[in-house]
């Protein structure tokens, strides 16, 4: 039977556990301590991805995607204190170009200036002229190594702030939703609990959070058709989906559905002309170029690198024949031949 909480000690296997209880006795004899300190971290471990340190040595713990994402939801439904915690935090769009940097970028770092987690949300308040709760980004690492923070002066405005930010602790986020409205003003925000005005990360409750969470909608445990799956552990017999996360950023989505429309181009399949309004706007949207090509630092052209496809087209151009993908003309041919016969 498949395990369903695996222990990892600096990236080696070291345990397999049935259940959350035998994971910590067996954690608890292995670092001789008391089983009751080794509830949290096994499950703030299996649910948001959040390593535990002690002393040299680095622990990991691994569940099915589907046991994570349910204590996940049970978590947060709860309000329970391994939930993932909601920040508001402060953006200055004459410092640093968020807009221009999520139009290119997926994930960013962003200044540690307190103790973000692995799973933590942030909404980020665009403060100057914008005065509003513009994004929300979920925290993919807490910490970053220095050596692995980019410094891209393309988005910086502030150079003094640049130089600055060489000696900053860094927190690594990815993009989870954009919304436009004047409801999340200043304004706004202290209509519904706000105290003063956002100069500083604050936790998120009550009212406040309710208000600005109310308005983004993104579901972070939608899962999206991966483009490659590759063996991590082989050990473990572990295996992890690398998701193309070009496909997945609303903003280059909405640059791509802009230039093509929203039929697919492959099948000529319109959602809201098939199956009327409920069909409006809905459309898949591919990445042309398969994910090992990809350098880290690349930079994703909406028109030339997407094109919107139906989930079908999607999932077949996501498969391979005879180890090679099928290309957007290649699927185009076969659905030509097969309606000819």
């Amino acid at each position: 039977m498949a395990s369903t909480i695996t222990i990892l000690k600096n990236d080696q296997v070291l345990f397999e556990a049935t259940s959350i209880q035998e994971a910590a006795r067996f954690l608890a004899e292995h670092l001789s301590t008391a089983i009751s300190k080794c509830f949290d971290p096994i499950e703030r471990g299996y649910v948001y991805n959040i390593p535990y340190t002690k002393g040299k040595d680095e622990y990991r713990f691994v569940a099915p995607n589907h046991i994570a994402s349910k204590r996940r939801y049970e978590l947060e439904e709860r309000g329970h204190h391994n939930a993932r915690r909601i920040w508001l935090v402060p953006a200055n769009p004459r410092e640093f170009d968020l807009e221009s940097a999520f139009s290119l970028y997926e994930t960013l770092e962003w200044k540690r200036s307190f103790n973000y987690e692995n799973g933590d949300i942030l909404y980020l308040y665009v403060s100057g002229n914008v005065r509003r709760v513009r994004y929300k980004v979920e925290v993919i690492e807490g910490t970053v190594r220095p050596d692995t923070v980019e410094y891209n002066k393309m988005f910086w405005l502030d150079k003094d702030k640049l130089k600055d930010s060489k000696q900053w602790e860094w927190t690594r986020f990815r993009f989870v939703d954009e919304v436009e409205t004047t409801e999340l003003s200043l304004e706004k925000l202290r209509n519904h609990g706000l105290r003063g005005n956002i100069q500083g990360s604050m936790k998120l409750t009550g009212e406040l959070g309710h208000y600005i969470m109310s308005f983004f909608e993104k579901d972070l445990t939608k899962e999206y058709y991966p483009e490659e799956v590759h063996e991590t552990l082989e050990e473990g017999n572990l295996k992890t989906i690398a998701v193309n996360v070009y496909e997945r950023n609303p903003i280059a989505r909405k640059q791509c559905m802009e230039h093509y429309g929203v039929q697919c181009q492959v099948c000529e399949l319109d959602f809201e002309k098939t199956y009327g309004e409920v069909g409006k706007d809905f459309i898949h949207v591919h990445h042309l170029k398969p994910l090992h090509e990809i350098q880290h630092c690349y930079i994703v052209d909406p028109v030339h690198d997407l094109i919107p496809v139906c989930p079908n087209c999607h999932a077949m151009l996501h498969r391979k024949e005879n180890g090679e993908y099928l290309t957007i003309e290649q699927l185009k041919a076969r659905i030509l031949n097969t309606s000819l016969c």
